[in-house]
């Protein structure tokens, strides 16, 4: 059964000399969401990549998951979609042709310039754009690849360098030591698998507040009014925290990481021992080789995806 990237458009196509009536059903994760139907001569498409991306909820509390394959883990759904075609422009009786296509859907995408057909993850292979991963020293690290289409996650060990063949792949473990607290930030790649990657440099954190205000008026019927109290008050006062963060000194596979990075809809960051969801706020980026610039080094404004103050309702 093939993985399949909805975040790119997946479409389904039917075709049939003597077809009216075509109809797609869409059973996801074992419960039927979605019947569409177009009645039209010989041939239907449908788009339905968003329709599978609204099941597709991802969560991530600090823990890599272990399969992201199986749907109860948010990573992915299970697609089932049955096409049928009736030779009546009613839609009734026995069907002409009745096939079913399954798969597993993830948040992944193709490249404009690499897209032809459909998106699918590959059988066999690492599931990283970037084959370098830079750890910190003594620390553990995660990807995810797969094998006949089953995705698995491959754990790094704490002492690990070098080259590693995984999958017919080989994956390149680099190490790097610095002053100062690395900070850990894992996204969504182009895959859909979560992936970690490492910032080096100095984190400089800030918080950034906004709120309204308006003239109120307590004088008392009498024209009195208290001096101490508020005569222009504040109105939803909120505040956010911001941080910026560095790769340090890094090399060019940094590059597609970052990339991938910005334009990944879900990032979280390690900092202070807690899990922080974030929001990339720098968007712009000038890609740096070792030949044009000597050294590689990224610096990204990013800020917190909520609220200091507690405002879920």
């Amino acid at each position: 059964m093939a993985n399949v990237g909805v975040r790119s458009p997946y479409f389904v196509s039917m075709s049939n000399a003597s077809g009216e009536y075509f109809k797609v059903e869409i059973t996801i994760n074992s419960t039927l969401r979605y019947t569409l139907a177009k009645v039209t001569p010989d041939e239907a498409h449908f788009e339905i990549s968003e329709l599978i991306r609204d099941y597709i909820d991802i969560e991530y509390n600090g823990t890599m998951p272990t399969y992201p394959g199986n749907s109860s883990s948010g990573w992915s759904a299970d697609v089932s979609i049955d096409l049928k075609i009736y030779d009546n422009t009613a839609g009734t009786g026995t069907p002409i042709s009745d096939t079913t296509v399954t798969f597993d859907a993830y948040d992944a995408y193709a490249f404009f310039e690499d897209q032809d057909e459909d998106f699918t993850l590959p059988a066999n292979g690492v599931l990283l754009t970037s084959r370098t991963i830079w750890l910190p020293e003594d620390t553990a690290g995660v990807f995810y690849y797969t094998a006949s289409d089953v995705v698995t996650k491959y754990n790094i060990g704490t002492t690990t360098v070098g080259n590693i063949s995984v999958a017919g792949t080989t994956v390149t473990v680099k190490r790097t030591c610095s002053k100062y607290d690395p900070i850990k930030v894992v996204f969504v790649n182009r895959f859909g698998m979560p992936q970690e990657l490492w910032f080096f440099g100095k984190t400089i954190e800030s918080s950034s507040f906004s709120s309204d205000q308006y003239k109120s008026s307590s004088i008392t019927a009498g024209g009195v009014y208290s001096k101490y109290e508020h005569q222009y008050k504040k109105l939803n006062a909120k505040g956010k925290k911001r941080y910026i963060i560095n790769t340090g000194f890094v090399a060019e596979e940094y590059n597609d990481s970052i990339d991938e990075m910005m334009m990944s809809e879900q990032v979280w960051m390690h900092v202070d021992n807690t899990v922080r969801p974030i929001n990339i706020m720098s968007s712009d980026v000038s890609y740096r080789t070792s030949l044009n610039d000597k050294v590689v080094e990224y610096t990204l404004e990013v800020e917190q995806a909520n609220d200091l103050i507690s405002t879920m309702r």
